[in-house]
């Protein structure tokens, strides 16, 4: 799967689940690492975490439920990997390389 399928994939899900979160995220992971979103979530997981950090006021589990439910599950049902959407989430918080490796695995293994 390329990256352009990709930020296709995540965009199509936030704008039908929360219509304009997509735009929100994508002007603060601009402004404040010059990347989209998407960039961060795949190369840098974890300064996406640190944007959401900041956007909801250091509540792990409101950036928990971003993450599995807006980035995350949308690759992964296109994938048929649902059965890693936990571990996923989980390693997004606390091991961003973990996560990145995994995540890799699944998008371009």
């Amino acid at each position: 799967m390329d990256r352009a399928a990709i930020a296709s994939i995540i965009r199509r899900s936030m704008q039908s689940k929360i219509p304009g979160f997509y735009e929100i995220m994508e002007i603060n992971c601009r402004r404040l690492y010059g990347r989209s979103c998407t960039d961060l979530f795949l190369d840098e997981p974890g300064k996406l975490r640190d944007v959401l950090l900041s956007r909801y006021s250091n509540d792990m589990s409101s950036v928990y439920f971003v993450v599995k439910y807006l980035f995350l599950r949308p690759l992964l049902v296109e994938r048929n990997r649902l059965d890693l959407e936990e571990e996923l989430a989980t390693s997004f918080l606390n091991d961003p390389d973990k996560f990145k490796r995994v995540l890799a695995s699944i998008l371009y293994g």
